[in-house]
């Protein structure tokens, strides 16, 4: 009885021991996690053409909450979440950014929005947290500036497509003053052509007009005479007859002008 009684005696030392053991670790991990935590913060994001590779490196617990907030040109705002790797770190990709300047502004998320895993290490209202990155709200903001020296597809696209529409203006400015030259031409040409036709409408008449002899009163084909230094005299080129006095042309049926 006796070997089997140091048996059990063994068997409860050994047990006390290991009870003993995950009790002083619990206590160890408490007293760690009750330890004040001075943030720090490396920020290293980078840009790969258009993309943004948000990199920062903390000494922060793992699965932190955070969430950043990206402002840029254009009137660009979005806002992403991000938590804290094992390795401390808080990454992301941003793609297809336009040029310019951009500001991410980093925020964790309130105490009591964080789990119960790591309120025990920041502490149940965040009192474990100190440093200058911390406000009165235990709450860790920073903030990073990158700068993006390369178009977008989307602005090689707007670019591409203002030059376009640059050039179709252009020539369609350079195709509406070449049919008003057109046109002006085209004028041009028909009142020369007119003032041509009357001229030889004009020609034609004097030339199929009698031949004056002796009389200076014209009688029209129209059947009016005109004496000379009446208002129509000199207008009237389609001459019939001549005559040497009103009573001549009376006589042959022609009447004197109205006025």
């Amino acid at each position: 009885m006796k070997p089997a009684q140091t048996v059990l005696k063994k068997g409860n030392l050994l047990l006390i021991i290991l009870m003993l053991f995950i009790s002083m670790t619990s206590f160890h991990q408490q007293a760690q996690a009750a330890e004040p935590l001075t943030v720090g913060v490396l920020a290293g994001s980078d840009v790969e053409g258009n993309n943004v590779n948000i990199h920062v490196q903390t000494n922060l617990p793992n699965k932190m909450k955070f969430f950043a907030t990206i402002t840029g040109p254009n009137g660009y705002n979005e806002e992403i979440k991000l938590k804290v790797k094992k390795d401390g770190k808080l990454k992301k990709t941003i793609g297809e950014l336009d040029k310019g300047t951009y500001e991410i502004k980093f925020q964790s998320y309130q105490p009591k929005k964080q789990t119960d895993s790591m309120r025990k290490i920041i502490g149940k209202k965040g009192g474990n947290l100190e440093g200058d990155l911390v406000n009165k709200k235990k709450v860790i903001k920073f903030t990073e500036t990158i700068n993006i020296t390369t178009p977008s597809e989307k602005e090689l696209q707007k670019a591409a497509a203002e030059k376009q529409a640059h050039i179709d203006a252009e020539n369609a400015e350079k195709e509406r003053i070449a049919k008003e030259e057109q046109a002006a031409k085209e004028k041009e040409a028909a009142e020369q052509k007119a003032n041509e036709e009357k001229e030889r409408e004009q020609q034609e008449a004097q030339d199929s007009a009698p031949a004056q002899e002796q009389g200076q009163i014209k009688g029209s084909y129209s059947g009016i005479y005109h004496v000379p230094g009446s208002t129509y005299y000199d207008r009237t080129t389609n001459v019939k007859e001549w005559f040497n006095t009103v009573a001549e042309a009376e006589a042959a049926g022609y009447r004197a002008p109205k006025r």
